[in-house]
């Protein structure tokens, strides 16, 4: 039976629910079609109670308040933020000549922890892989709806998607020093990742999903705590292999769970809490209140996997260089401009200097050479933040990966919109979701090429996620990131083998790191 009719009979069988309908955990979820009728989506998916009041800053617990018969069509609200990646994507509508109303304004809430699935087949037989979407956003924003992250065209090649919301900010990521030691102590947005992958393990079969083939894959933050997860005990048998987009951080300067607690007592202090009960006062304050002083506090702040010697005990670096991967296969990429946009258009050679001088990982004399060729200053303040934040980071890992007998693919994705807002922000961060997706934005210019290299991407996406390798006959040869030639494959006007990018400011990270070890 064709997935097609197998939704037809799905429909025909449940024609009483005006829509696509699964058993699942006790509930009866209806869902809706969606991609001209040909994947069902189930939008809204609850996979642990809602983290209010004492549940604020606790691991997620498994859901009790059940219904017989649960709608689930529509988004549930995100997680608590500020409106920052709202405005991103304003920005680049306006950017690219499109209006900032093109995206509705976003419903937060603290209840949030909710899954959405898009599938071509409800045959419980079916055995597809499944690839389960983290979202990006510096671990304070972003949520699992955002428009590129919409499934029903990476469904039809083959898939079931899923993407997951985790607690964000204050309410994801900080400590206490009254927590106890009984439950989770921080890292509670990693641990909600945790609960949905527990989650889709157990339940996706009833989605036509394979749950021995789950692929975990997101970026910049999102790619982050996947790669954390990798190393978490609780985390490594959930999932199967992992694609990291525009992954940052990684775990080089470690966080400790003591920096969280003095975070958490921190903010008490700036609401004026009594500090002998400050943690049960802080889960009596409203989320709206809690968020505004926080993020005034700590608007800057880079919310990292945090070392809580539970979930995580450390560092992410140090299982890179360790080569604890165990058995997951890996496909990462950077970004050619991953930084362009968010550096200021006078920008100057003295800029470029202070910025060098401020890299932790690059030694800015030598940094400052290998860009010294670049006319526009712009660009190499992109290079040198590129290199040391995405670029050189994602090398070293996949490199480590390979050396300790793992598999691990590289790629570099270099594609710029042609119209004038293309030129504007280059190959953005971020600019491979549509790509990887097959949902592009209507105010871009979306031209055959555009189309060409979202098949390939979402062919070579689709086919690791189903064996492993993302190599097939329908896609040019990819091969892995391994010693001598580490070769890299390019994803841009067109697709093909490259050399490892910015061998000098990588071969200076790579000096810098060994010298820390």
């Amino acid at each position: 039976m064709s997935r097609f009719v197998s939704l037809i009979a799905a429909l025909v069988l449940v024609g009483c629910d005006r829509g696509p309908a699964v058993d699942v955990d006790g509930e009866r979820l209806i869902g809706r079609f969606v991609g001209e009728g040909k994947v069902a989506a189930f939008l809204g998916v609850p996979f642990a109670e809602p983290p209010v009041g004492e549940l604020r800053w606790r691991a997620p617990q498994t859901l009790q308040s059940k219904l017989k018969r649960r709608q689930t069509t529509e988004f549930a609200a995100a997680c608590m933020q500020t409106m920052r990646i709202l405005d991103w994507y304003r920005y680049m509508a306006e950017t690219f000549g499109g209006s900032a109303d093109y995206y509705p304004d976003l419903e937060v809430s603290e209840d949030c922890l909710y899954l959405n699935i898009w599938t071509a087949t409800l045959d419980g037989n079916a055995g597809l892989p499944v690839m389960v979407w983290v979202h990006g956003g510096s671990n304070r924003s972003g949520w699992s709806y955002e428009p590129n992250y919409h499934g029903h065209v990476l469904a039809q090649k083959g898939v079931v998607v899923v993407s997951v919301a985790y607690r964000q900010g204050a309410f994801g990521f900080l400590s206490h020093p009254e927590l106890s030691r009984d439950g989770a102590l921080a890292n509670f947005g990693l641990w909600d990742i945790v609960a949905s992958l527990q989650w889709v393990r157990q339940n996706i079969r009833q989605f036509g999903g394979d749950p021995d083939r789950i692929t975990v894959f997101g970026e910049s933050a999102g790619a982050e705590d996947i790669l954390a997860l990798m190393f978490a005990e609780a985390a490594r048998p959930l999932f199967d292999r992992a694609i990291l987009q525009s992954s940052s951080g990684y775990g080089i300067n470690k966080v400790s769970l003591a920096a969280e607690q003095a975070r958490g007592v921190k903010l008490a202090q700036l609401l004026g809490l009594d500090a002998s009960e400050s943690l049960e006062q802080l889960r009596r304050v409203p989320a709206d209140k809690l968020l505004h002083v926080y993020e005034e506090a700590f608007s800057e702040y880079f919310h990292s996997p945090a070392i809580d010697g539970q979930l995580i005990t450390e560092a992410t670096w140090e299982g890179i260089q360790a080569g604890r991967f165990a058995d997951h296969e890996l496909i990462m990429g950077t970004n050619a401009d991953e930084w362009f946009d968010s550096i200021a258009i006078d920008a100057t050679t003295a800029d470029v200097v202070a910025a060098a001088e401020e890299l932790q990982y690059l030694e800015s004399s030598a940094a400052l050479a290998a860009v010294a060729a670049e006319v526009d200053p712009r660009r190499a303040l992109d290079r040198l933040t590129t290199a040391e934040n995405y670029l050189c980071p994602t090398q070293s890992t996949a490199a480590a990966m390979t050396a300790a007998g793992g598999d691990a693919w590289l790629y570099y994705f270099t594609r710029v919109r042609e119209d004038a807002g293309g030129q504007k922000v280059g190959a953005f961060h971020g600019a491979e979701y549509a790509y990887a997706f097959g949902v592009h934005d209507a105010y871009m210019l979306t031209n055959d090429v555009d189309l060409a290299l979202t098949d390939t991407m979402m062919d070579y996406w689709v086919q690791f996620a189903a064996t492993g390798n993302p190599n097939s006959e329908a896609t040019p040869h990819w091969p892995q990131f391994r010693a001598p030639d580490f070769l890299v494959q390019e994803l841009g006007n067109e697709v093909l083998t490259i050399r490892a990018p910015e061998p000098e400011l990588c071969a200076l990270f790579r000096a810098r790191i060994a010298g820390r070890d």
